[in-house]
């Protein structure tokens, strides 16, 4: 038994040394090309400017949204920005970690167990030694666009600015996830619109969850489902 499960995890970790020395080049090289190829307008230059020269910030997306998101992240690492997200370190996390680095996007790995905060605090370490952390509100298995208390909570311990990033595209190749996600075909239009929001000592969790609720209602009402809808009104206090 433990001779077949060594085989099985031998043959998983040469699975993933072909994947990322093979198949990730292939894959990463179409995929920034098609990305180039997109019509990306910015909605509002004013708060992306904002975003930029925050000593330190919080980016927020939706989880369905981030495959868009990426092919505006040279608009921040090219002002000298570093962009981190928080990964899993399965091997899949690891393989998505070698998918970023083509976009120059930075990581660190979540922890389980007795240690599971280390993840965090890491992050937050990054946060505050000036890079803009990328985090998804609905993550990281939904609800799709129902927003979730864990990024508030990234934000205020880091002492850091939020800021909601929502993007648009017309679908084109989709994965059939819970999240919505889909690649837009090229040379489609693809928009950023970004919000700033407030956090810390200005206003309580709920207030800003519900600024930040509103925000994807209005932004992707065309993606807003009654599930949704249904989950905010349960989680709505009575």
């Amino acid at each position: 038994m433990r001779l077949r499960r060594s085989a099985a995890v031998t043959m998983r970790r040469l699975q993933f040394l072909a994947l990322r020395k093979l198949a990730l080049p292939l894959l990463a090289v179409p995929l920034m090309l098609v990305m180039k190829s997109w019509r990306k307008r910015v909605l509002r230059e004013d708060v992306l400017e904002e975003l930029i020269r925050s000593p330190h910030a919080v980016l927020a997306t939706c989880h369905g949204m981030f495959l868009h998101l990426l092919s505006f992240s040279s608009l921040v690492t090219g002002r000298g920005r570093k962009l981190v997200v928080m990964l899993s370190p399965s091997l899949d996390g690891r393989l998505l970690a070698s998918l970023l680095s083509y976009f120059d996007i930075d990581h660190v790995l979540a922890t389980s167990g007795a240690n599971a905060v280390g993840g965090s605090l890491e992050l937050i370490r990054r946060i505050r030694a000036g890079d803009i952390a990328v985090v998804a509100v609905d993550g990281p298995r939904g609800p799709c666009f129902v927003a979730k208390e864990g990024f508030l909570t990234l934000a205020n311990a880091a002492d850091a600015p939020l800021f909601l990033a929502m993007t648009s595209g017309r679908a084109g190749l989709k994965f059939g996830s819970w999240d919505r996600a889909h690649l837009p075909l090229p040379f489609t239009r693809v928009s950023l619109t970004l919000v700033p929001l407030r956090n810390g000592d200005e206003c309580d969790n709920q207030e800003s969850m519900r600024e930040v609720q509103d925000v994807i209602d209005r932004s992707a009402p065309e993606m807003h489902s009654r599930a949704s809808s249904a989950s905010m009104r349960s989680s709505a206090p009575s």
